[in-house]
């Protein structure tokens, strides 16, 4: 299959799957991000447990020295997406994939501080890879877990 029975499909189908494929990316950076910090609480959490100390909060993790930070959910759904430099809330029309960060020119809205080109390069090459696989295997199943394994791939080895 080639890209020309894809364009087959009608433009529609194309811009759709081009959407989808970045708005996975976008989750696939929260993935990125997330997901080796939950593993970090998960493992000093068991750690704790296993040497039977009270809960210890690092001074950078919260204002509260008594307040336990693994209290509070962290998860790949909350918090909401922050800026790590003023820590301000990102507000929904700034996290449009690619399209937030070309609008910011790279920026945060509310501090300027720089947002890393690794957000919206892993959009881009999640939709170019999507499409690619999709060019190839066609509309299925195939392409379906093809696809699905190509975003996993694209998670483990930014992750890495």
């Amino acid at each position: 299959m080639s890209f020309s029975v894809l364009l087959g499909q009608g433009w529609l189908i194309l811009v759709l799957l081009a959407w989808t494929a970045l708005c996975v990316g976008s989750f696939l950076n929260v993935v990125i991000h997330r997901l080796p910090l939950m593993l970090d609480r998960q493992w000093r959490s068991q750690a704790r447990e296993i040497l039977d100390q009270q809960p210890l909060t690092p001074p950078d993790l919260t204002a509260d020295p008594n307040k336990d930070p693994d209290a509070e959910p962290f998860n790949l759904v909350v918090p909401r997406s922050r800026c790590p430099h003023c820590n301000a809330q990102i507000r929904a029309w700034h996290n449009i994939p690619l399209l937030g960060w070309l609008w910011l020119r790279g920026r945060c809205a509310d501090c300027g501080a720089r947002i890393s080109l690794r957000y919206p390069a892993v959009e881009l090459l999640t939709a170019v890879c999507t499409l690619l696989v999709v060019a190839h295997f066609g509309f299925g199943w195939l392409a379906l877990w093809a696809v699905l394994f190509t975003w996993t791939l694209i998670a483990l080895t930014f992750i890495d």
